[in-house]
């Protein structure tokens, strides 16, 4: 506001120095009637300046509030986006989050680095213009305020358009990033599957929606423009026009200046101003819309932890009544899974049974609930801190996809950046555990060896072993393995299962779920899930000689290696 009262000061100055040195200006209040016209001039450039500089600090504040609160909502989304479920983000693509990241937090501050600014130094000089024509001029003050209603009413309608074209691109952006991330990650295999045109096609086809609407946008703000830049030439002349017919004395030239200064140049920034305020507040209405849907979506229940407490049993893990739904369909429904320390464990069951479900939902990252769920504090090893909570502090996680970083082998076993090398002896150690060892031969920079992103560069089951490796290094009490073997060859996966699971792992508390029956026949103990439950539990010999689901899932096993191996089986066991 400041800074449109100084700039309006400037004009009447102005308007004293011209009738200063070719006109009159006795009209002028006696304190501001000086004997030179210099210091007119000194205080119309001084009063411009100033507003000016003020409009800049203005600006400055606004930008460095905005980046102030990027950063903030920013640090809101990754938070939300690490508390929402597995099962939460089942309907909310990849895409949607990237392109909140990349246009959203920025439209949303637009109200501090671009509304807020713009529109103090819109509306102030077009609210105090009209008392400023009204006194100096006595111009009629119901056609000033016509002019700046109607004006402000048009670029309102124009800019609510322009709105609506920006929040289409931001959605249609939004969905072409979705498909563009399937692509990027599935490239290989689309291309094996010779889908690759077909997704492209995809792309393209809603990139030229896209690119419509963008030709619409573009269009309506050049219109938005054209308008704004014509109302200063209009007010010019029909002012200029009622003031020659209706003004009660002869204009002076300091005057005439002064209103041409005014209308002009005073008013030129407002009226262009004006509909892109209006445009960007009303987008960054949008994006802060698209932010609080996102920041709103919640978890089917509030975030819950196993309980960590000492309790009088051998059992290091204790769950009853254990169940998770997902769209209103039953995927678990476990009545009791107790593990015992230094058990291994195995959890088996035909494809869909929900055995990734039921590990994902021990380590939290499902909606799941239960009626107990206690990991034994007093089993846990010296590496647990006392005063944590954070259960998953219990766990190493091995999943069937390999997780690789696009950063060195060290890195990708830390999993930290510029990982320090003073535990390379341990990362070896865990490296040869996971009979990486021959492939570490063939690595020219050995543990400064870099993979390419996602590890393009390694097969399936180096990804696999890296990923054991992991655990391995890790040390955790309790290891979940998520068929973490299945891209191993038979050979490499009897060395790790005998070397490193029956062998370092041997006391540790392993929980594992697998499809093949040679590592299903060593287990200490046998989870068998039939849809969604733990239909039994007990040896191998015990299931195969009571059930006969159990049976006939291991005849199924059976048939990827021998014909007679579960007849044989069968035999040993009578």
């Amino acid at each position: 506001m400041m800074a449109a009262f100084l700039g309006i000061l400037s004009p009447y100055f102005q308007k004293g120095f011209i009738d200063f040195l070719i006109y009159d200006h006795s009209y002028l209040p006696s304190f501001l009637r000086f004997n030179s016209p210099l210091p007119y001039l000194f205080l119309a450039v001084f009063f411009l300046v100033l507003s000016q500089l003020l409009n800049q600090l203005t600006n400055y504040i606004g930008v460095k509030e905005a980046l102030f609160m990027q950063k903030k909502i920013g640090e809101k989304i990754y938070d939300k986006m690490l508390s929402l479920k597995l099962d939460t983000m089942t309907k909310r693509p990849l895409g949607e989050i990237v392109s909140l990241y990349a246009t959203d937090v920025s439209g949303a501050t637009v109200y501090l680095d671009q509304t807020l600014p713009s529109g103090s130094s819109t509306f102030f000089p077009l609210l105090i213009t009209p008392f400023v024509l009204v006194n100096f001029f006595d111009t009629p003050i119901s056609f000033t305020l016509v002019v700046v209603f109607g004006i402000t009413a048009l670029n309102t309608g124009l800019a609510f358009r322009q709105s609506k074209f920006f929040y289409r691109f931001k959605t249609l952006a939004a969905e072409r990033l979705g498909f563009v991330n399937e692509w990027v990650q599935n490239i290989r295999t689309l291309r094996i599957l010779g889908w690759v045109e077909i997704i492209e096609q995809k792309i393209i086809d809603k990139r030229e929606v896209e690119t419509r609407n963008r030709i619409k946008m573009v269009t309506n703000g050049q219109m938005m423009n054209s308008i704004s830049s014509s109302f200063t030439f209009i007010v010019n002349i029909v002012t200029l026009g009622l003031l020659v017919l209706y003004y009660k004395r002869e204009l002076s030239p300091g005057e005439i200046f002064a209103l041409l200064w005014i209308l002009g140049v005073f008013l030129t920034r407002p009226f262009r101003q004006m509909p892109w305020f209006f445009t960007f507040a009303f987008d960054a209405a949008t994006s802060i819309a698209r932010i609080e849907t996102f920041l709103s979506a919640k978890n089917k229940f509030d975030l819950r932890e196993a309980e960590l407490i000492p309790i009088a049993s051998k059992n290091i893990l204790e769950v009853k009544n254990l169940k998770l739904s997902i769209q209103d369909q039953e995927i678990l429904n476990v009545d009791t899974l107790n593990i015992v320390k230094g058990q291994h464990a195995m959890i088996v069951g035909e494809v869909g049974s929900g055995k990734s479900m039921l590990l994902l939902s021990l380590l939290g990252e499902t909606n799941c609930e239960w009626d107990r769920y206690v990991i034994n504090r007093s089993l846990l090893s010296n590496n647990m801190n006392d005063d944590t909570n954070d259960f998953r502090n219990v766990f190493s996680y091995v999943p069937q996809e390999g997780l690789i970083v696009s950063t060195t082998l060290r890195d990708n076993i830390f999993l930290e950046y510029d990982s320090p090398k003073d535990r390379d002896d341990k990362v070896t150690e865990a490296i040869l555990h996971a009979q990486f060892k021959k492939d570490m031969s063939v690595l020219e920079n050995g543990l400064e060896t870099e993979f390419g992103e996602r590890g393009v560069n390694l097969s399936g089951g180096q990804k696999q072993r890296i990923n054991i490796a992991r655990a391995a290094f890790d040390d955790r009490d309790i290891v979940v393995l998520d068929d973490s073997f299945s891209a191993l060859d038979s050979e490499t996966e009897h060395l790790i299962f005998s070397q490193l699971v029956n062998g370092v792992w041997k006391n540790k508390t392993v929980i594992m779920t697998t499809h093949r029956l040679n590592l299903l026949i060593a287990a200490d103990v046998i989870h068998f899930m039939k849809n969604g439950s733990i239909k039994i539990s007990g040896s191998y010999s015990d299931l195969l000689n009571k059930d006969a689901d159990f049976r006939l899932f291991c005849n199924q096993l059976a048939e990827a290696t021998s014909p007679d191996f579960i007849e044989k089986e069968k035999g040993d066991v009578t």
